[in-house]
């Protein structure tokens, strides 16, 4: 697999100020995270190489109760010839976007959205809500090596992704984001055909 140690992972994304409010009684967070690629990640974007982006969010309930995990990766191609980038966002469901401006890809990858992590049960119970970053490019070889990883990924398999390798209990790379509690949050009006951004949660 690629997710290895990188001379490009060295620059720490940062969390803006998340959105969090209820869909039914299911946590849903909008946040931002900006400087998400540094001018080494964004040179080898411009060169042709591949970059993989990989979230994860850690809800601690206080008390006994366990803490639960949910993953979002994203791959960004750059095609120098056609001048054109494409990016896809692995949650629930894929979400595509292919554009010609690398700005537009960057907001795509660093502006998350309905995020619907999981459902609350406890009004009072206190949580804590971290989360995590990290950017890796990838080179022509290591697609060749990991073309069958890439190809499970393409399919949905999501949680296979860059913390299992990399970050794994290495808990100086959560940030806090937020505490709350369930009774303080807003509760989102539901539209008639909702399509909100699933995640996946790992107990």
């Amino acid at each position: 697999m690629f997710l290895v140690a990188s001379p490009f992972a060295e620059a720490r994304p940062r969390f803006d100020t998340p959105t969090l409010y209820l869909n039914g009684d299911t946590l849903t967070v909008d946040v931002r995270v900006d400087s998400l690629f540094s001018a080494r990640v964004r040179d080898a974007i411009a060169s042709g190489m591949t970059t993989s982006i990989g979230y994860e969010f850690l809800l601690e309930p206080a008390g006994p109760a366990r803490p639960s995990r949910h993953a979002v990766s994203i791959r960004l191609d750059h095609d120098i010839w056609e001048g054109r980038y494409q990016v896809v966002r692995h949650a629930s469901r894929p979400d595509t976007l292919v554009t010609d401006k690398l700005e537009e890809a960057t907001l795509f990858c660093s502006d998350l959205v309905g995020m619907r992590l999981v459902t609350l049960t406890d009004d009072l119970t206190p949580f804590v809500l971290r989360a995590r970053a990290v950017v890796n490019p990838i080179s022509p070889e290591q697609k060749v090596r990991t073309r069958k990883w890439l190809n499970l990924l393409e399919r949905g398999s999501i949680l296979e992704l860059f913390f299992s390798l990399d970050l794994r209990g290495n808990d100086n790379d959560w940030v806090e984001i937020a505490r709350f509690r369930k009774q303080d949050l807003p509760t989102e009006v539901l539209s008639p055909n909702p399509t909100p951004e699933t995640e996946g949660e790992t107990p």
